[in-house]
């Protein structure tokens, strides 16, 4: 069974995954991962562990990263600048990487650089990672031709900082595109969008859950400029 050492020196269960060629380890048991976190850091600490800052959920691909990841594969993205933001295990980094992009993937998590280096080393795929709290610091990292993300709206407050954060990188000519699994803040999202001067395209696309190995839709919203 293969393992990886975690920031906080607990030990994670991996296995790996193929996801639109992409050879990807991810965390065998999120669950027990959890469980291993919160023994670790005790019962003072017990609420911090399932905070984002610290629970282990980036080592999964969920729904909607391979959403993402699907779309961005039929785009012509050679030569492009993309930034990733909240990327978790990065498949949409990876697949960007493979046409021709030049990334930059961005998280917050302590742990994902060791998965990215494990999986940029299996693939023989390299992109550039910043490790990066966008809610919270500026990311000063130059302007991008796409800003990407994926499920990044599940609290109350994300949806003004998302959007914020998204702008303040991208190019005058650049889209942003965001992938949700159908969260209740995308609407608050849009308005948020909207406001800022930015019009979205609405594009469902249909995958097969890396989770449950069921159809599912994914809600893509493309944004740009309405100058």
């Amino acid at each position: 069974m293969e393992q990886l050492t975690s920031f906080h020196e607990i030990t994670y269960e991996i296995k790996p995954k193929e996801l639109l060629g992409i050879k990807l380890y991810e965390i065998r048991s999120l669950d027990k991962a959890i469980d291993d976190l919160c023994e670790k850091l005790g019962d003072q600490f017990m609420d911090d562990a399932l905070k984002e800052d610290y629970c282990p959920y980036f080592g999964l691909v969920w729904d909607a990263g391979m959403g993402l990841a699907t779309y961005i594969q039929n785009m012509d993205l050679n030569g492009k600048k993309i930034l990733e933001i909240g990327c978790g295990l990065a498949l949409p980094s990876f697949i960007a990487t493979l046409k021709g992009a030049q990334v930059i993937a961005t998280d917050y998590h302590h742990d994902v650089e060791r998965f990215l280096k494990i999986n940029q080393e299996t693939n023989n795929i390299n992109f550039q990672y910043s490790r990066i709290n966008w809610r919270k610091e500026e990311m000063d990292l130059g302007l991008f031709d796409l800003v990407i993300g994926s499920d990044i709206l599940y609290e109350s407050a994300h949806p003004d900082q998302v959007a914020k954060a998204l702008i303040r990188n991208l190019n005058k000519s650049g889209k942003i595109i965001l992938a949700d699994p159908g969260r209740s803040y995308i609407q608050k999202f849009v308005t948020s969008m909207n406001q800022l001067g930015y019009k979205e395209i609405f594009i469902p696309v249909s995958i097969i859950s890396p989770k449950n190995q069921k159809p599912m839709d994914i809600f893509i919203f493309e944004f740009s400029t309405q100058e």
